[in-house]
């Protein structure tokens, strides 16, 4: 694929930004530029292996970004309009960083909760690992399971919240 002013990898890792990967943002970007495409064509012009343009462009369906306009050979693919895709990229992006958000107070309260507790009772681990224990020629397998109860992960601190 060659852009204007050889700035090939610059709209490529912009489209990256909207969550192509490098084949999928050269195809896309070729399918915006001549609007319409068979699959052939659409490989030479974006510079996708032949090999891989089916699967690119079932990807990029599948991400709303092209949509088949026929599907008997010659496969015909078009671009979906680039505010659209564009817009619906951001506004799942936004969903994400929402839900960051949301994660981040939740273990704010989590840790809050569990480092005095972990303090208090020297526990070294706050995963639940599984040793053995050897007694008299017999293998006995044992939890240790430092475990929160709800009320710990709730904000509320039992000095009971480790097993021990």
């Amino acid at each position: 694929m060659q852009v204007l002013n050889g700035k090939e990898r610059e709209v490529v890792e912009m489209l990256r930004g909207y969550g192509l990967n490098g084949y999928e943002a050269k195809a896309y970007f070729a399918l915006l530029a001549v609007g319409e495409s068979k699959v052939g064509q659409l490989a030479r012009k974006s510079s996708v292996p032949q090999s891989k343009i089916y699967e690119i462009l079932e990807s990029l369906n599948d991400k709303g970004f092209v949509e088949l306009v026929e599907d008997e050979r010659p496969v015909v693919y078009k671009a979906i309009n680039l505010k659209d895709t564009t817009e619906k990229a951001i506004a799942a992006k936004n969903k994400d960083i929402k839900q960051l958000q949301k994660n981040v107070e939740k273990l704010n309260r989590v840790l809050e909760a569990v480092a005095p507790i972990h303090r208090q009772h020297e526990t070294y681990r706050l995963f639940a690992p599984r040793y053995r224990t050897w007694k008299k020629d017999e293998a006995v397998a044992q939890d240790y399971e430092p475990t929160l109860s709800t009320s710990v992960i709730s904000g509320h601190t039992q000095k009971n919240a480790v097993k021990q």
